[in-house]
């Protein structure tokens, strides 16, 4: 007789429900319970025999960290996956010192996920099959918070390699903004002088977007120092340019894996210096934005990121997303 498996998915992420609910559909033995943070995920164990559990990270209400910490809530064994966009080499030896029986990154593979559910006991009554959704071609937003997900943890791994420091992965909001609103945005940064702005322009494959990056905390400098910049002149702000060039870029590298389009970036510019975009735009403008903030564990330093993108740059990347699932 074959055992039967219940499976708990622990993510903020609809589309990952859907993704791994579709490769593993095929198993006559697996039920699925779902979660989209992680006081609800402890619910569930609470009240459910969960065999086996698939943990995300970064969640809002309570992430996978604290998840693990409050672990064990019953007497019942769990083999516990982490499924993250956090690929920062201390996210993995913290999941696994957490108790983590495997840790898979974001986007997974899908071979990989099979072989490992295979060998965790559960059984195909089919060979699984790759069933694309059709309702995403419609849920723009939700394929940008997971594209956007999956670039922040690329990016804060490379940042916390070059810092030697643990970064707090943000959770990415993603939104549609008037142009009035964003006007109205950056007249409030202007206006803060305690903080630097710069912003950057970068295109590719017909995209047309603009970052821009906010720097606050009293450890900017040393920051920028442990990263390897250097000041040469006292007057300029060439650290915090530096920086704010390395969380742009390193966010698009890792959008460009994804979607497959190479982009440029121009010289980054303190926002002082730079035309706002509202003269260039009618205020019923609407624009797309992903919007986070990256914080160094240790550091105070504090870095806020805004990128800006048009509705045709948005269809652009949402057609190359449905391109590779077909």
């Amino acid at each position: 007789m074959i055992n039967k498996i219940n499976i708990l998915i622990c993510d903020d992420s609809v589309l990952v429900h859907k993704s791994i609910t579709r490769l593993l559909q095929s198993c006559s033995n697996a039920t699925f319970f779902y979660a989209e943070n992680g006081k609800e995920g402890l619910d569930c164990l609470k009240s459910t025999d969960i065999d086996i559990m698939f943990l995300d990270l970064t969640m809002p209400v309570m992430d996978g960290f604290s998840v693990m910490k409050s672990l064990p809530v019953r007497d019942y064994n769990t083999t516990i996956i982490v499924l993250s966009a956090d690929v920062q080499l201390t996210a993995v030896e913290r999941s696994l010192a957490l108790g983590a029986d495997y840790f898979l990154s974001k986007p997974f593979n899908h071979d990989e996920l099979i072989e490992l559910s295979q060998r965790l006991g559960l059984v195909f009554d089919n060979a699984p099959s790759i069933v694309v959704d059709t309702h995403l071609e419609n849920n723009s937003i939700e394929i940008m918070r997971e594209l956007a997900n999956i670039a922040l943890g690329r990016g804060a791994a490379i940042i916390s390699d070059h810092l030697g420091d643990f970064i707090r992965m943000p959770l990415p909001s993603v939104a549609f903004m008037k142009s009035s609103d964003l006007s109205m945005a950056i007249a409030d940064i202007r206006n803060d002088h305690e903080l630097i702005a710069i912003t950057q322009r970068f295109v590719g494959g017909g995209i047309h977007g603009e970052a821009l990056v906010e720097l606050h905390g009293k450890d900017v400098h040393l920051f920028g120092q442990k990263l390897g910049f250097s000041q040469t002149d006292e007057y300029k702000n060439e650290v915090v340019i530096d920086i704010a060039n390395l969380m742009v870029c390193s966010f698009l590298v890792a959008l460009s894996e994804q979607i497959s389009i190479p982009f440029s970036v121009r010289q980054p510019i303190v926002l002082e210096e730079y035309m706002n975009l509202h003269h260039t735009h009618c205020d019923t403008q609407t624009f797309f934005t992903i919007e986070y903030t990256y914080k160094a564990e240790i550091l105070d330093v504090e870095c806020e990121v805004l990128f800006i993108m048009d509705n045709h740059s948005l269809a652009i990347i949402n057609n190359k997303v449905m391109e590779s699932l077909h």
